[in-house]
């Protein structure tokens, strides 16, 4: 064996930056279609009113847009 094969491998590469402005625009985009759903199944489920629906979804997406981005200050820190 020569002395290059025998070196230590470095552990740990570069770290890679984190794009925050994409992961927020994929944050948005997936709590609109999660409350979307969430309207649509109220609507289907329990056979209520279009305000009704809208009234889910939009209550879904405000209160998964703050999970998602709770979390995601806790990861960015």
């Amino acid at each position: 064996m020569t002395a290059i094969e025998n070196r230590p491998r470095p552990t740990e590469g570069t770290p890679q930056p984190r794009n925050k402005k994409t992961e927020a625009i994929i944050a948005i985009l997936s709590a609109i279609i999660g409350g979307g759903i969430a309207g649509v199944l109220h609507r289907v489920i329990e056979e209520v009113s279009y305000y009704e629906s809208l009234k889910t979804a939009g209550g879904t997406t405000g209160g998964l847009l703050i999970v998602i981005f709770v979390v995601l200050t806790y990861i960015w820190s």
